[in-house]
């Protein structure tokens, strides 16, 4: 059986009447013939289009991109799921690229859309904030995914079973590639095309609600996947705070002979809750550790 025939296009859409047939055309030029679209209640004919091209096409019970991807894992049942947004700006010649990985033991791949983007794909404004939120997302959790806000995915079916996803919108990506680092998936970064919109399809994505979603989702989740950073910048905040002020009262008192009792007490609580919960962010992240070495040793035997 060819690697297409064992994937499902997994198509989350809402308005794209302009490109989705288009894009559903490239898929299958390209191999794929198993392709499902997840409505998000257009009202400019969308699903009718794909159902036209031959698409499975289902209405989405929730709202945002988040709800339109978990539905659709619960419902697929192929052995690999590729996921693509329905604008047209990536390019279907890219599936097979991004399958390929799957079936040489990759779990999740990735689309670098950095790797050849067409000028105009995406504006200077987008440009920088991905460069900033993937930079927040390798210091946080180690991992170098290049574009860790791209909307092409490749899946093996048993790797995203135990996926909890959360997320509504557009933070979807991100806690995709949050989840894969924390449930130790295997991740390959894959080279692909990015294309600027054509006709009148209009971008979903607003650079500061949406920025905003995903950097809140990123902290987040450092709660259960990154404790020691999540507690730990909590409690390192604690205890600037305590050690600004118990300078100011040191100083007060060494140089105007002036004590500030209200002053130390404050100071001295901060100091005390930021070393508390740095120490709780040490532990959380010590029995993450074992959850995680118990998990793998599972996996392996």
């Amino acid at each position: 059986m060819k690697i297409q025939e064992m994937t499902c296009v997994l198509i989350p859409t809402l308005n794209e009447i302009e490109t989705i047939e288009r894009v559903i055309e490239g898929f299958y030029q390209n191999g794929f013939t198993n392709i499902l679209v997840v409505d998000g209640g257009s009202v400019d004919g969308t699903g009718e289009k794909a159902e036209e091209k031959g698409a499975t096409v289902i209405l989405q019970s929730g709202e945002g991109k988040g709800s339109a991807v978990r539905e659709a894992f619960q419902m697929i049942e192929s052995e690999m799921i590729l996921m693509v947004d329905g604008d047209g700006t990536y390019l279907a010649e890219d599936g097979l690229s991004m399958v390929k990985p799957l079936k040489g033991g990759k779990d999740h791949t990735i689309g670098d859309r950095f790797y050849d983007m067409s000028p105009g794909a995406m504006s200077l404004v987008n440009q920088v904030g991905n460069r900033l939120i993937n930079m927040l997302f390798f210091k946080i959790y180690g991992e170098d995914f290049r574009d860790v806000l791209s909307g092409y995915h490749a899946f093996k079916k048993d790797s995203i079973e135990d996926l909890f996803l959360t997320s509504e919108g557009f933070g979807i990506e991100i806690e995709l590639g949050i989840r894969c680092v924390s449930g130790d998936i295997s991740t390959e970064v894959v080279p692909i095309s990015y294309r600027s919109r054509t006709g009148d399809s209009v971008a979903k994505l607003n650079p500061i609600r949406d920025g905003i979603v995903i950097v809140k989702t990123l902290y987040k989740l450092a709660q259960t996947s990154n404790p020691l950073f999540y507690f730990g910048s909590i409690g390192i905040i604690g205890l600037i705070i305590g050690g600004i002020l118990g300078g100011y009262a040191m100083f007060e008192w060494a140089y105007q002979s002036r004590i500030h009792q209200v002053i130390i007490v404050i100071g001295a609580f901060f100091l005390l809750l930021g070393s508390q919960i740095v120490m709780l962010g040490m532990f959380s992240e010590n029995i993450l550790e074992l959850h995680r070495e118990k998990r793998n040793s599972i996996r392996k035997g």
